[in-house]
Order: C-alpha cells, then structure tokens, then sequence
C-alpha cells in the first residue's frame, strides 16, 4: 500500500460533494491542515497536528510549507490538439474582420484543417505536448480534449490517435471528445451525404475503437442546423456515448433548447441566452459551460450571462475554451480573472466552476473536483494566501506542486511567494 501525508499545508480549500446541488456554493476551508493519501486516494482530511501523530511514522511525509491546497482544476472544454497556429487571425480581428469573414476568406476553422491533413500523427502529438504542460502549471489534472480540426475522417481519426498517443505521455487524466465542427469544404454540396457519414461510419468507427467517449457538435449558422445537429448527437447517443453542444456562440441558433431536449452533458458557449433557454437548461439538469478568455480573446462578441444563468440555479462550469482561433490560453487563472470581472462572480463560484461543477460537466463529478475522503488524491499547491489570488492576479498565478492520484507530477522551481 502506498501512503503519503501530505502536511503543514497553510490553508485547504475545496467543494464538498455533499453540496452539489447547493445553490451558495459554500466552501470547506481549513487552515493548518493535513490529507492523508493511500493508493491514490485521499483517506483522511484533517488537522495537521493531529495526522501527524495519530499516522503511522513509517507513513512517508511532504511537507506543504505552508502553500494553499485546492483540488486539480478540471478544464472541461478544449481544443488542444491541432498544428501551426492561427496568430494573423488574431490581428485581423483587431482590425474588424468578423469570424465569419475570417472563415469565408479561408482562415478559421478549416485553415486549421488544411494543417491537419499536411501533418502526421508523430508532428500532432510534438505540437500539442507544451499545451498540455503549460494547463498542468495551472493546476488542472483533468482535461477535455476535442478532435474537430480534421474535419473529414482521415484528419479526425489522424487527431484521435494523436489524442490516444498524447494520453500515454501526459499526467493529466484525460476525457477525449470526438467534435464534429464544420462540413469539409469538398463536401459542401455534399450536406446530407457528410451528415449521413457522421453517422453511419464515423461515429461507430470512434465508438467501437474507444477513441473517445463523448460526442460534440458546433450548431451554428454557418456550420450545422438543428436538424442536423439532433441526427448526429441523437446517433451517438443511440451507441452510447455521451453527447455535448457547441451551442448559442454567435446568436440565439438552438443549440441550448437541443442541449436540453436531449439531456446533453453540457451547453458551451452560450454568449446568446435569454430566461427561456436558461430555464430549459435548468430543467434538464445541463451544465452550463462557460468559456470568457474566448469571448475576451474575439473582443467581437457579448459575454455569456453568466449572472443570470447562477442566478436561476444551473450549474456552471469555466473552461479555457483553448484553441488556435479564437482563445489561445492554456491558462485557467486567468479563465477566472475574465470571468470575475465581466461575470461578477465570487470566489466560491469560481472555485466551484472549475472543480465541481465543471467534472459534472465531464460526468466524472464522483471521482474528482474535490478533496475528501475516497476521493482521487487530485491537488494543487500555491505559493499564494487564498483562492481569491488566483483571479487576482491576472493570469499570473502558477502551481508550485500538482499532484494526480496521489503522486507529484509536477514542481514549479520558480514560484515565489505572493501576499
């Protein structure tokens, strides 16, 4: 049996599950606190005095110094396996150009694809592996990671098995998600016969490789109607796989009432949302994922209501929305800093989004997003007094250790102390 205790931690911060559907989303703190680990599981919370002498001595000890612990942070929605990078883009926008003139003038999306087809699988992998180490030092131990930039099934199953070979590299435990995005361009007078192919090969190819578990859609004007959108997620609900929906990023398109209508995982995005859409997503028990360093980063939309969507009781989750285009961070800090200032969120409410709230929007909230007993031993450590830090300083923030089941993945030399 392998145990550690991990003590002297200056102040432990975490959700319980207990309070999951609890609207105030209170949090348990503890100061001089102590977590005892046993086979990558937390055994016991408590004191840290008191685990230090009721714990076996030959029970290996870490000392904390001190730092802040907060559970791993689960980044719910991201796009981090892809090649090049869409900087231009970014500066074309700075000039007006909207997203979809981007798109038409043959950026966007499909230049991504275009990059994707050029590469192989060994490249993908090379690319994305920083990205994936740039989230750890954030402290996230849990990551979402979509296909979506190869459009056609010889790129998407070339991002699959990219996503398949980055898993066995990186710590972080991750849930893969296979994003149909937008219509190949040489199938654009193909509609019907590419949605048929979506679900009569591409689907039951990705279901019955396991090359992922959980279905997405972009239902958008310009990418896939509601019909549309309903045949494919219905198709792989109907194989068994989760399902998820790009959903209400550029006007009101019907994605969140489709989220709803069939009990999707989640609704991201959501930058057009009125009471009605909001009230159908509570209903149905959707998570609400969020994603203001995409919004911050277009400057070209509004930010998702995120007020009124806490206020009316759904669940909310943040995530980086990480992606060549329109939200190149790795950052969840300052995911949270977007978020405080132009959500108007508190602390606990921003704790919870991206621990909690957002492994529900996973379907993991059983094991992790939070630290208590028989629980995966997930867990940051901070060189900084309180979570409210984290926003604080402006993307700024960086783990000094992160641990994933119970063992120490990561250790930040440069960190100093923050007051």
């Amino acid at each position: 049996m392998h145990s550690v205790l991990i003590h002297n931690i200056g102040k432990l911060v975490t959700p319980l599950a207990k309070d999951k559907d609890d609207s105030t989303r209170p949090l348990f703190e503890l100061n001089n606190a102590a977590a005892l680990i046993e086979d990558g599981r937390f055994k016991s919370i408590g004191h840290s005095f008191d685990l230090l002498n009721t714990t076996p001595t030959d029970t290996k000890r870490h000392d904390a110094n001190h730092k802040l612990m907060l559970p791993g942070f689960v980044d719910c929605h991201t796009h981090p396996v892809f090649v090049g990078n869409r900087a231009s883009e970014f500066f074309m926008r700075n000039r007006g150009a909207s997203y979809q003139e981007i798109a038409k003038s043959g950026g966007g999306i499909h230049a991504s694809a275009r990059k994707i087809a050029g590469a192989s699988v060994e490249q993908i992998v090379r690319e994305s592996l920083p990205r994936f180490e740039m989230s750890l030092a954030g402290g996230v131990t849990t990551i979402e990671c979509k296909s979506g930039y190869g459009l056609n099934w010889q790129g998407e199953e070339r991002l699959l098995l990219a996503m398949k070979e980055i898993e066995k590299i990186v710590p972080q435990r991750m849930s893969k998600t296979f994003l149909v995005h937008v219509i190949p361009q040489d199938w654009q007078k193909r509609r019907v016969e590419f949605v048929q192919s979506v679900v009569d090969e591409m689907i039951p190819e990705v279901y019955e490789r396991k090359l992922a578990s959980c279905v997405d859609i972009f239902c958008e004007q310009g990418a896939f109607s509601v019909g549309e959108s309903r045949q494919i997620l219905s198709a792989a609900k109907q194989s068994g796989m989760a399902v998820t929906i790009h959903a209400n990023q550029f006007g009101h398109s019907g994605g969140a009432m489709l989220a709803a209508e069939l009990g999707a995982r989640s609704a991201d995005h959501l930058e057009y949302l009125n009471q009605d859409e909001i009230k159908a997503l509570r209903d149905a028990n959707v998570v609400a994922v969020v994603l203001p360093a995409c919004v911050y980063f277009m400057n070209a939309i509004p930010y998702p209501p995120m007020r009124s969507i806490l206020d009316s009781g759904v669940r909310m989750a943040i995530a980086t929305d990480m992606n060549p285009g329109t939200s190149m961070t790795e950052s969840i800090p300052f995911c949270l800093t977007t978020a405080a200032i132009y959500g108007k969120l508190s602390i606990n409410e921003l704790v919870w989004s991206v621990t909690l709230d957002a492994a529900r929007a996973l379907g993991l909230e059983d094991r992790v997003g939070s630290i208590e007993a028989s629980r995966v031993a997930d867990f940051s450590l901070w060189n900084i007094p309180t979570p409210e830090s984290l926003a604080y300083f402006q993307g700024n923030a960086f783990a000094n250790e992160v641990w994933i089941n119970g063992e120490q993945v990561f250790e930040n030399q440069f960190t100093v102390q923050r007051y």
